[in-house]
């Protein structure tokens, strides 16, 4: 499981630090890919695994999702540690989610998550009449399930 946040500088040459407790859950073969929202997404391999077993193209794949399965695998990389534990981001994956200089780092459970400072900062400094107001919707529509 991948908690917490972590604020790291992205160089010159696109890399960037990955912290020690999520290199330990991540073998040789994890993925990264685009994530919603403008973020990345970086899988192990068995997360991997489901994400290809939900998105397979067939002739009856509906347009939507032939273009969702498009856009996440065809730029999905597999990511390696150097030896200081960063991984590299490439131009486009940098240029995808809007990374520049600084990159937070946010385990989300089954994956982790890297976006760039301005939308982190949108997004995970919530009020709390804010995290309130989504944690209700959200079990809302559990209760609809």
């Amino acid at each position: 499981m991948f908690l917490g946040t972590y604020r790291h500088a992205v160089d010159s040459k696109g890399r960037l630090a990955i912290p020690a407790r999520f290199r330990e859950q991540l073998p040789t073969g994890s993925i990264i890919s685009k994530g919603a929202e403008g973020c990345l997404q970086v899988y192990g391999p068995d997360e991997w695994v489901k994400e290809q077993s939900a998105l397979q193209l067939t002739s009856e794949s509906p347009a939507e999702e032939r273009r969702l399965t498009r856009m996440r695998f065809g730029a999905a990389r597999e990511c390696e540690f150097d030896a200081q534990g960063r991984i590299v981001l490439s131009a486009d994956q940098r240029g995808y989610a809007g990374i520049t200089g600084i990159a937070w780092i946010v385990g989300v459970n089954n994956l982790i998550e890297i976006w760039n400072d301005e939308n982190w900062r949108r997004i995970g400094e919530a009020t709390p009449e804010e995290y309130t107001r989504i944690q209700d919707q959200v079990a809302e529509r559990r209760r609809g399930k």
